[in-house]
């Protein structure tokens, strides 16, 4: 019998709603109970939050390999989740450098969470349209990641619900923190070292943007139909 398949985390992404505080800390709105883009609805307030304060981790665009920094603090407040990040200290890790270099220079704002959806628990947005979006009302975080994707609808809502900066600052501070040693824990997984030069504000933009051209382009209409020319050519020559 083959063993079950992991179902994938969920992703969600918001942006605009980062709110720079230490030299390398900052303040983040990670995630709130809007409708986004995706069509769905998570409830905050349901979100379990747990077993990611035993590793509060924070990953660069999702990638488990590039781990930039920890979260010192998060929890729920009103609609939002919020949370405190901090980057890796500075010359430890060249992913971590570039990355609070972008969000201080206010090049990167997105925000994105992974989530585990409780599916049995989820309703529907509009009762008519069973197969339409859904209201998750439990599920529990896996990660928080630093993106660069658009905002998302949600965001513009959340960066404007706060009166002032010294509002959004005193959200933050009522976050309640995370422990210590699950700091420490999480912090220990950033690699250290500087395999090479440090790119310009400029050229990883410039990278992002050249990766996200390719990645459209090697799955367009014409580059598929290569491909599919190509292997029927290689299975007739066999």
């Amino acid at each position: 019998m083959p063993a079950p398949l992991e179902r994938a985390p969920v992703h969600r992404f918001y942006g605009g709603a980062v709110e720079p505080l230490g030299e390398r800390e900052i303040g983040v709105i990670a995630a709130t109970s809007n409708l986004a883009r995706d069509g769905h609805v998570i409830e905050v307030s349901g979100i379990e939050l747990s077993n990611y304060r035993r590793v509060p981790i924070v990953l660069y665009q999702h990638d488990q390999k590039q781990p930039v920094g920890t979260c010192s603090a998060i929890g729920v407040e009103g609609h939002v989740l919020a949370a405190r990040v901090e980057f890796a200290p500075a010359g430890i890790s060249v992913v971590a450098d570039q990355c609070c270099a972008l969000v201080k220079a206010d090049i990167l704002r997105g925000v994105s969470i992974g989530f585990d959806p409780d599916l049995k628990s989820a309703v529907p947005l509009d009762p008519k349209r069973p197969r339409g979006g859904l209201r998750f009302v439990k599920s529990e975080l896996l990660e928080l990641s630093i993106v660069s994707v658009p905002a998302d609808p949600g965001a513009s809502v959340v960066a404007r619900s706060f009166s002032s900066r010294a509002a959004f600052l005193r959200l933050i501070e009522r976050l309640p923190p995370v422990a210590a040693p699950n700091i420490a824990r999480a912090a220990a997984i950033v690699p250290h070292g500087r395999p090479g030069p440090l790119l310009s504000h400029a050229g990883h933009v410039w990278t992002l943007l050249e990766a996200e051209r390719q990645k459209q382009q090697a799955y367009s209409r014409d580059a598929r139909l290569e491909e599919l020319r190509q292997r029927r050519n290689r299975i007739w020559r066999h």
